[in-house]
């Protein structure tokens, strides 16, 4: 009976805390790391789906948005051997990959021509020969084409080589290609943050304060960015919380 006691007496604990995060977030004040694992541990997906529901709400209104884009993907040929990819090649084993020059990928913007379409994706491998130049030129070339179209492309994975392998600072590889058209950045090479966890799963690539600095850098130019995360692997919750508190950081500083 003591024992049973005893567990009423947490979970009601823990019942209440979850009630006073909700009035925290219904009375849009910010909620802690602590309060945020707590979430991931004990709050149930309809109550979470009801919080964030709330705030979408708040933020958008009725509004729902969507665009229309479609994906390039210059290469799977990539210097990188992340452990949970398999969708690259090693530069090693290009013969059993894809290299499309920039004529190849011209003609796939050219499929959509009369479709409305509104954003192009580009993402890939990271290849040692398509480099800054190399995609300032396509960036150029998509212009002249479809002035109109949105450029969303390169993780910061992507950037993070080529501005290294052209000796230019993160300010000055970005630059070169906002002026050349891109538009945004997309989220991927986020992965995880934690050091430790990063270093597991993807230890050769770009660290969690080079991915930062470089979508913080495009933020100052003007441009707009979006994060992911890789889950369900060897993290746990407090490294997923980690993880999007210094998206949340980044935010603070930026938007």
């Amino acid at each position: 009976m003591i024992i049973e006691a005893t567990s009423v007496v947490i979970q009601n604990e823990k019942e209440k805390r979850l009630k006073r995060i909700a009035e925290k977030i219904i009375a849009n004040e910010r909620i802690s790391e602590e309060e945020g694992l707590l979430l991931f541990e004990r709050g149930s997906l309809p109550f979470l789906g009801a919080l964030s529901n709330h705030v979408r709400e708040r933020k958008h209104g009725d509004n729902t948005y969507f665009n229309r884009n479609f994906h390039i993907e210059p290469t799977n040929v990539c210097v990188f051997a992340c452990k949970f990819c398999s969708y690259s090649r090693l530069y090693a084993q290009r013969d059993e990959g894809w290299e499309l020059s920039i004529e190849q990928m011209l003609d796939i913007i050219r499929r959509y021509e009369g479709k409305p379409v509104t954003e192009v994706h580009i993402v890939g491998g990271v290849h040692p020969k398509m480099n800054l130049s190399f995609f300032c030129e396509l960036l150029t070339e998509i212009k002249k084409l479809r002035p109109d179209l949105h450029i969303k492309g390169f993780t910061a994975v992507e950037l993070d080589y080529m501005f290294r392998k052209a000796k230019l600072s993160i300010g000055e590889g970005l630059r070169q290609m906002y002026e050349a058209g891109l538009d945004s950045l997309p989220g991927g090479g986020a992965e995880i943050f934690h050091p430790l966890i990063r270093e597991q799963i993807c230890g050769d690539k770009v660290s969690a304060e080079g991915w930062l600095q470089i979508h913080e850098t495009a933020h100052s130019l003007g441009m707009h960015s979006n994060a992911t995360m890789l889950y369900g692997h060897v993290e746990n919750y407090f490294h997923r919380i980690h993880h999007m508190n210094k998206l949340r950081e980044l935010q603070d500083k930026t938007c």
